[in-house]
């Protein structure tokens, strides 16, 4: 009766939930497969009570629970081996942890495992407790959506900070053990005879080691941080050279394409397409030329040279991608109170977002809107461009760090930027997506 009852009542449940959390990991839910979650959490019981019966002690014990998991994994799921091994790691350690973190309550108590299994009222609580620490864990993975994938993505800096947040919590872990080890006693259980003092050597020399190993990789991390940011960022003033060289080339290119459209018509003697040709031109010339004093106008209102730059630069980049550039400067003090190169952040990486986004429009649908204009109570910039809708969903995770549309994994710094800077100033940021046409919104108090 009591196998049973602790088989249905214990071994099932915590099967059940060690592979809640398992699954968790990867943010799965083991509800989208029942019947191999009811099945692994059948055969992983069966086990452990074989295994129990068998007299097995606790380290080959726990060794052969692990494989067995392993292979549950693989057999009911079709994981590949790298992640069974994985899952089946962290599986363990959770229950280690959690019997670890039971022992030392009661052990401070003065309560040791012969005297807990020996009073039923005991055993219970400690039984319950065991799977409560279980159930908390697979909730918190399963409301953060939290997903393994996410530390690993295509780039060096990510890695270099999982490295540091895994190796830091191993630290952590060997720290706490350490301080907690006067609560252990050699009766608890046979693996917790580590904790003795022939072992303590073993324990901060491991601390050391991984100490000396955690400030390299943390050099490293911040050297790579750095890099990426002065890579990302630039100088403000370099950046809008390399737009208007950029810009420059990329005008040329069209002149020489068109030049040489007008040569093949008149060398044909298409007199008349090469002059429908050269009217079309013209049309468009001067459409561009009255754009481009309308804008310089507006640039002349702007008290801030280096800010005059960067919109000039961008206006020749939006000049040679055909985008249609529309400036409205009413702002009177235009951000006086904050420092250049903050502003030079915002409207650099809020421009180059709306040109890239405007890019994959037809030429005839390129636009780009920027307002800066000044309320009784906020002053603020507005930036609207046509593009593709941005997802409801995705709104808020572009302001994330490291979040980006491109395939190479590169960027992700833009707007995360932006909203820091904001944000430093007590702003707000709004962003509107639908219909093609996307705006974003940074408005602050007026001092």
């Amino acid at each position: 009766m009591d196998f049973l009852l602790r088989f249905l009542l214990v071994d099932i449940p915590e099967a059940f939930l060690l592979l809640t959390i398992s699954l968790a990991l990867f943010n799965l839910s083991v509800f989208e497969k029942k019947k191999q979650a009811i099945l692994f959490s059948l055969l992983f019981a069966l086990t452990g009570e074989l295994l129990t019966l068998l007299e097995v002690l606790y380290q080959p014990k726990v060794i052969l629970m692990f494989l067995c998991m392993t292979a549950y994994l693989i057999l009911l799921y079709r994981f590949n081996i790298l992640k069974s091994v994985f899952m089946g790691t962290i599986a363990l350690v959770v229950m280690i942890l959690a019997e670890s973190i039971i022992l030392a309550i009661f052990n401070s108590q003065q309560l040791f495992l012969e005297e807990i299994l020996s009073t039923t009222m005991l055993a219970v609580f400690a039984r319950l407790f065991y799977l409560g620490v279980f159930l908390t864990i697979a909730i918190v993975l399963r409301t953060t959506k939290f997903d393994i994938h996410q530390l690993f993505q295509h780039n060096r800096l990510n890695r270099y900070l999982f490295l540091l947040i895994l190796l830091g919590s191993v630290e952590f872990l060997l720290i706490l053990f350490m301080n907690t080890s006067f609560f252990l006693r050699e009766n608890n259980s046979a693996i917790l005879a580590l904790y003795t003092p022939q072992f303590q050597m073993f324990f901060q020399l491991a601390i050391l080691a991984l100490f000396i190993v955690i400030v390299v990789l943390f050099r490293i991390y911040l050297n790579l941080t750095i890099n990426r940011v002065e890579e990302e960022t630039g100088t403000p003033y370099l950046n809008s050279i390399q737009d208007l060289f950029t810009a420059v080339r990329s005008i040329k290119h069209d002149s020489l394409n068109h030049y040489t459209a007008i040569n093949g018509f008149l060398k044909k003697e298409l007199h008349s397409h090469a002059k429908e040709y050269v009217e079309q031109l013209l049309k468009e010339t001067v459409l561009i030329e009255r754009s481009a004093d309308s804008s310089s106008q507006v640039l002349e209102r702007i008290k801030n040279p280096a800010v005059a730059s960067l919109l000039q630069s961008k206006m020749v980049v939006c000049l040679a991608e055909r985008i249609s550039l529309t400036l409205e400067i009413k702002e009177i003090s235009q951000f006086s109170h904050y420092k250049t190169y903050d502003l030079i952040k915002i409207l650099g990486n809020l421009l180059d977002n709306a040109i890239r986004a405007t890019s994959y429009e037809l030429e005839e649908n390129r636009y780009i809107r920027l307002e800066w204009g000044q309320t009784e109570n906020e002053h603020f910039l507005y930036i609207e461009n046509s593009g593709p809708t941005i997802p409801e969903c995705q709104l808020q995770e572009i302001f994330q760090m490291g979040y980006t549309t491109k395939k190479n994994g590169e960027g992700g710094l833009g707007l995360a930027i932006v909203k820091n800077v904001a944000e430093r100033y007590n702003g707000n940021i709004q962003v509107k997506s639908a219909d093609g046409i996307t705006s974003f919104c940074i408005s602050f108090a007026n001092r």
